[in-house]
């Protein structure tokens, strides 16, 4: 036995841990925390005792004051004899602080049984009360379809009343009637302290159940979607008060309501203060003297607090089946108890497919709900925009931080940056259109094909190309379920909902920005100044342009996927068959990997592809000179090319052996060199590629001044000076004949001169 201090607020044991010692409180208080409870234990109580059967501590403890403990060296049953034959009155104290600790466990037992009846019970008579009073005011009464999913609250293995009893008997008892009674005897000590010990945890697996029972439930009553019994009655009292009838019964039930919600502890303050007080700030009387109208409902920012059901509200926003839910949350909770969630036997495998489909499937549920308005929960923001379903898959921690993340989502927004739910929603606002599915095929191309096949006739046909809502849908099955599973960047372990094994640093960390998308973004732009050039018509007959070819910078749409993942992707060059819309880049929404680097890569795929676009069926066709067509046949006839080194050669085998014989990888690895390296002098690249790379990817004038001396650069920038002074004279020529017509230097013009003095 040793004495031991400890300071407020410290963690001393943390959940989890194995066990390592028994800790008799002497002075002081310590606060047990479970995922949704919190226990006082006051001096004399033993801190570790309920685990002494498990040999882990099932709660975090933390000292709510300054504390003096006594602790005891303890791994084993076994180890009372040690403690017991130090002082054999030890059988007594802990056997009589066993009795004392079990029975404040079933005592919180009983008073959250008694907690989720009432709950039912005030519930049921609320809606009967709601029923007859809408009958009384012969005002149409509103479905209130989810109540259906509630149930009574059924344990499966209550505690009988008769161990709360005893135990309630037997902790008060002194300590010398305890010693007399166990006769000092180390066997009927410890077997009465395992005892207590089992019901204690038998207690706290039935309080969660209970706790997440009232969870699940009590939003019925009060919600911040405000899809509840209250807001029935709110509506009610409203629509009621323009008959002139005699409305004291009803506001008479609605405070009772208030009164209950208050006393249950079971609703936010915040939640309450907020729902409370639109009720009563509601005129009644001006709704009298005017008729019903309807209130804009604001949006409440939730305070986070432990134990929320986040999974259950997910899934009551959704609105989905009882029977759904149950399967779904099963599933979840074989996903939790894994010892290895990234295991690739079969029946993981089947698992992870199971649980991917059910997400999609709850997902677009919560999407189009949201589209109905109404308050949205914190958890459905973590849902929609992070992947985010249970608090034990992502972490205590992360949970918090994520939860804090959903007041300040504006952080992931810019013109060109979108979480996928704000990308969603652009598609459903006709701001945006879908994106290509995996077969390249847009949706009007999509459609054509259905009805081809006789999936749709014409007349439907017509009516899905403007239904936006069917829009949404082919992006939801299509580009986020494709771009969700590759930007994880595991595929054969991918699973959507968030998970504490992807999160390895902390979420502020990982989350990538619209300043940080951008910052990159411009970093290379910097470097390579035409990336996201393309050359467009500018007509303007009036003043005698028919078709000039002016450079216009279309920077990419980024959108952020919900999920913790490591690569990055270019969905798409162009949102359609126009050359001057956005191309769309798929990030995931929180990444360890550098971000900078992910951007090269994908603006390398993007520089390819959209030659590739430009050129049409002759992009690799080298009597038409492209960036394509001559890296194309750069390495194809690699070779045979008099220009490269024995040892330029091996590594360009080596190139195409790890990007598996595909030409665009291996640019795409010369392209991040170039980047990242060449455009500072370090030399990555062959005589061959950067001479074909610059041509088509030229620096930006400053990177040229400071590189102009080194004469591995200074053949190649002088052509390119040349070539530049031509083009740029051309647009001087015709400028001034535009002038002359009575044409005026619009935005898109000076931004074309700019562009030949970058």
């Amino acid at each position: 036995m040793e004495t031991v201090k400890i300071s407020k607020g410290r963690r001393f044991l943390k959940k989890g841990d194995k066990l390592k010692g028994l800790f008799v409180i002497l002075q002081g208080s310590v606060r047990a925390v479970l995922k949704n409870d919190e226990i006082e234990m006051e001096a004399g109580s033993i801190v570790g005792l309920m685990e002494s059967a498990s040999g882990a501590y099932l709660c975090d403890y933390i000292a709510n004051t300054d504390c003096l403990l006594y602790a005891y060296p303890y791994r084993e049953t076994d180890d009372y004899k040690k403690i017991f034959a130090a002082d054999e009155k030890y059988v007594a104290v802990f056997t009589m602080g066993a009795m004392h600790q079990a029975a404040t466990m079933l005592r919180r037992y009983h008073m959250f049984l008694e907690m989720a009846q009432k709950y039912y019970a005030t519930l049921m008579d609320d809606y009967s009360e709601y029923k007859k009073l809408c009958n009384d005011y012969q005002i149409q009464e509103t479905a209130f379809h989810r109540l259906s999913s509630a149930t009574p609250v059924r344990l499966e293995e209550p505690i009988e009343k008769w161990t709360m009893e005893y135990y309630g008997k037997m902790s008060t008892l002194s300590l010398k009637y305890m010693d007399q009674f166990l006769a000092r005897d180390y066997a009927i000590g410890i077997g009465e302290i395992q005892n207590a010990v089992c019901w204690m945890v038998k207690s706290i697996s039935l309080i969660q159940e209970l706790k997440d029972y009232l969870n699940v439930h009590k939003e019925l009553l009060l919600s911040p979607s405000a899809e509840d019994l209250f807001q029935m009655y709110f509506d009610l009292a409203r629509k009621a008060a323009s008959t002139g009838i005699d409305m004291e019964p009803l506001f008479q039930k609605i405070s009772e309501i208030m009164e209950y919600a208050k006393e249950s502890h079971l609703f936010p303050e915040k939640l309450m203060e907020v729902r409370f007080s639109e009720y009563k700030n509601y005129d009644f009387h001006m709704e009298a003297e005017h008729g019903t109208s309807d209130t804009q409902i604001e949006e409440v920012h939730e305070e986070y607090e432990e134990g929320i059901d986040y999974l259950g509200q997910i899934l009551a926003y959704a609105e989905y089946g009882k029977k759904e839910t149950e399967q779904f949350q099963d599933l979840l909770q074989k996903y939790k108890d894994l010892p290895d969630r990234l295991a690739t036997t079969d029946d993981v495998r089947k698992l992870r497919k199971q649980i991917t489909q059910d997400f999609y499937d709850i997902y677009q549920l919560v999407f189009f709900r949201s589209l109905k308005g109404g308050r949205m929960p914190a958890a459905v923001k973590m849902f929609l925009n992070f992947g985010f379903m249970d608090e034990g898959l992502a972490g205590e921690d992360n949970t918090h931080s994520l939860y804090d993340l959903t007041q300040e989502l504006h952080r992931c927004k810019a013109d060109n940056v979108f979480t996928i739910y704000e990308w969603l929603l652009s598609i459903y606002h006709g701001e945006n259109e879908p994106s290509r599915n995996e077969f390249d095929m847009d949706y009007t191309n999509y459609l054509n094909e259905q009805k081809k096949t006789g999936k749709i006739t014409a007349a439907q046909m017509g009516k899905l190309a403007s239904d936006n809502m069917e829009k949404v849908k082919f992006e939801l099955e299509n580009m986020f379920v494709s771009t969700n599973r590759a930007t994880y960047g595991k595929i054969s372990t991918f699973c959507p909902v968030l998970c504490e094994d992807d999160i390895i640093s902390s979420v502020e960390h990982m989350l990538i920005t619209a300043e940080k998308a951008n910052g990159v973004l411009d970093e290379i732009r910097k470097v390579d100044f035409s990336l996201f050039y393309r050359e467009v018509g500018y007509s303007d007959p009036e003043h005698e342009v028919n078709m000039e070819m002016i450079q216009k910078e279309v920077l990419p749409n980024i959108i952020l996927m919900p999920n913790a993942g490591s690569k990055a992707m270019m969905w798409q060059e162009t949102a359609g068959i126009k050359k001057d819309t956005s191309a769309r880049f798929v990030f995931p929404i929180f990444t360890v990997v550098d971000v900078e680097e992910m951007m090269t890569e994908v603006s390398g795929r993007f520089r390819w592809e959209m030659c590739r676009k430009i050129q049409g069926v002759r992009w690799n066709d080298v009597t038409e000179a492209s960036l394509t067509s001559e890296y194309n046949d750069y390495i194809q006839y690699y070779r045979k090319n008099h220009d490269l080194s024995p040892d330029a050669k091996e590594k360009i085998k080596n190139a195409l052996s790890k990007a598996k014989n595909n030409y665009r990888e291996v640019f795409v690895k010369d392209y991040q060199s170039w980047i990242r390296y060449e455009s500072k002098g370090s030399f990555r690249l062959n005589k061959v590629s950067r001479d074909i790379i610059f041509r088509y990817c030229p620096f930006n004038k400053e990177i040229r001044t400071l590189l102009r001396a080194n004469p591995m650069y200074r053949e190649m920038f002088e052509k390119y000076e040349i070539l530049k002074e031509r083009k740029k004279r051309h647009v001087e020529l015709w400028y001034d004949r535009y002038q002359k017509k009575g044409g005026e230097i619009n935005e898109e013009l000076q931004a074309n001169w700019d562009f030949y003095d970058l």
